[in-house]
C-alpha cells in the first residue's frame, strides 16, 4: 500500500487531523504507563487515596484518537463512508 504522504486524497485538514492524532498518541501511551505504574489510584497532597488523573487524561485522548481515525479513513466504517478515489475506472464511471 501507499504511504500516507502519497495518498492524493489528503488534504490540509487532513494533516492537521493526523498531527492531533499522533499528539494524543503519544499522551495516551504516557498515561498507560503512568497507569501501570501507579494504578488507578494515587495518594493526593493531603494524603488521602484519589482517582488517578490519568484516567481522565486517557479517555480524552481516546475520545480524539477516535474521532480523527475515523475523519482520516482508518476504520471500516469511515473508509465505506468516504472511499479513496482511484485512477482505475469501475461500472459506475463507464455509465
Amino acid at each position: 500500500g501507499k504511504i500516507l504522504s502519497e495518498r492524493e486524497d489528503l488534504n490540509a485538514a487532513d494533516w492537521n487531523n493526523l498531527e492531533l492524532y499522533c499528539v494524543n498518541y503519544a499522551i495516551y501511551r504516557k498515561v498507560v504507563a503512568d497507569l501501570d505504574i501507579r494504578g488507578f489510584s494515587i495518594v493526593n497532597s493531603q494524603g488521602s487515596e484519589s482517582r488517578n488523573p490519568s484516567l481522565s487524561a486517557k479517555a480524552d485522548a481516546e475520545k480524539i484518537m477516535i474521532k480523527m481515525s475515523s475523519l482520516l479513513g482508518f476504520d471500516p466504517v469511515s473508509r465505506r463512508k468516504n472511499p479513496v478515489e482511484t485512477e482505475e475506472e469501475d461500472e459506475l464511471d463507464r455509465l
